[in-house]
């Protein structure tokens, strides 16, 4: 049987670091774990300005955890150059997409999406 295939879209921002964390966290051990066939994480909203600003340790450990695991995180283009952390995002090796078109291109290669 195939495994699955996960999208994890991180929404929440300062308002839900925890919410932020959990999704961080799913993304990476899941992808480490072999859970999931892949793992891709697209940042939408208030969390990318979130993660291109947060200082809380383990969110930037969860992050980390993320690189390493050959996740190569995702943020919405126009969201980031709107909270003004376009290149804050990149400097933490985000790639900046379109985030609808990315987000049903994705799908379309039938990821499930999970939101935090």
């Amino acid at each position: 049987m195939a495994k699955a295939k996960a999208l994890i879209i991180i929404l929440s921002g300062s308002d839900n670091p925890v919410k932020v964390k959990l999704g961080l966290n799913v993304a990476w051990r899941t992808k480490n774990s072999g859970a999931f066939e892949d793992v891709k994480l697209i940042f939408f909203g208030p969390g990318e300005e979130f993660i291109a600003k947060t200082e809380d340790k383990e969110i930037i450990e969860a992050y980390e955890q993320v690189l390493s695991n050959n996740i190569i995180p995702q943020a919405c283009v126009a969201v980031a150059d709107g909270y003004g952390v376009s290149k804050i995002l990149i400097d933490k090796k985000v790639e900046l997409v379109h985030a609808g078109q990315a987000i049903a291109q994705i799908m379309s290669e039938g990821y499930q999406p999970l939101t935090f």
